[in-house]
């Protein structure tokens, strides 16, 4: 990337070290485990954007900022359709990124990462793709950033235009070529940002039904289920394949979470599936996944 060296140094002083510790009994610890380290920037004077599951259920967090300067967590607003969380800080005040505009194909960019708790790294690239993803734990976006930028270090980067400017968060790493890192865009968190401070009320909640499904084929089969979950009280089983939700066909997870998100948490949704060559009729009662991690 043709840019200055001032530029990646400007951004060092927003860009923070989460630690945070998490009850052994959580619903995400399965998956997630009990601690988990990232990396978060700050989006204000009090505020530290990251992804939503570095902190979902955390009894304890840390931030550690370049400057050493002690801050606590006086709030954590935790947004599950977009995968982002915020940290509401007391302390002395964070240095925000400027954000930017939504970026183009081709456009160069870097991150940078927390690799430790004093220690940041960066790396370059540009973006190849902008557009939908669909991922297998009931999570979609229309409008993902897609980078050749390896991150160097913890989940949760932001993602930055050759100005400094924030693009993004860096949530995943992908390993298809040309395809290294997916962020969610800064415009997703600017878009929801007074819903998320309201937190439950003011939220308009999808149903949610507690299962991992993946394209498979032609179709979405189901891979596992959320231990207690709905899917799991409903008895979805893993390897039922997904034929149609309230009688309207899917095939691909962008189908299903159409269907699934018409709905919303107590309603009814009646998915039909092929299991062990017969076609058996599941009745599942959506939940409300915030409710259910908190």
């Amino acid at each position: 990337m043709d840019a200055p060296v001032t530029v990646p140094r400007n951004v060092v002083p927003s860009v923070v070290f989460l630690r945070s510790e998490v009850p052994p009994g959580h619903p995400s610890t399965a998956m997630l485990g009990t601690e988990r380290l990232g990396t978060g920037v700050a989006v204000a004077e009090d505020r530290v954007l990251t992804a939503h599951y570095l902190v979902l259920g955390a009894s304890s967090l840390e931030v550690s900022v370049f400057d050493g300067r002690p801050r606590t967590v006086r709030r954590t607003l935790i947004d599950h359709e977009s995968g982002l969380a915020v940290l509401v800080l007391d302390g002395p005040p964070l240095p925000p990124a400027r954000t930017s505009e939504v970026p183009r194909p081709g456009l160069p960019v870097f991150l940078m990462s927390c690799t430790a708790e004093r220690e940041r790294k960066g790396t370059t690239g540009h973006v190849t793709r902008i557009g939908p993803f669909e991922a297998f734990w009931e999570y979609m976006l229309d409008r993902a950033i897609i980078t050749t930028a390896i991150n160097p270090g913890l989940a949760g980067a932001p993602l930055f235009d050759p100005s400094g400017a924030l693009l993004g968060l860096v949530s995943l790493g992908m390993t298809t070529v040309g395809r290294y890192s997916l962020a969610i865009p800064i415009d997703l968190y600017l878009a929801r940002r007074e819903e998320m401070d309201e937190g439950a009320n003011g939220r308009r909640a999808r149903a949610w039904i507690g299962f991992y499904p993946q394209g498979f084929d032609g179709g979405v089969v189901v891979s596992g289920v959320v231990a207690s979950g709905p899917a799991e009280a409903a008895g979805l089983q893993a390897g039922d394949l997904v034929v149609s939700v309230d009688g309207e066909r899917v095939t691909t997870l962008r189908e299903l979470y159409n269907a699934i998100w018409k709905k919303r948490p107590g309603d009814s949704l009646r998915l039909q599936v092929l299991r062990e060559a017969a076609i058996r009729s599941v009745e599942i009662i959506g939940g409300d996944r915030e409710s259910f991690y908190r």
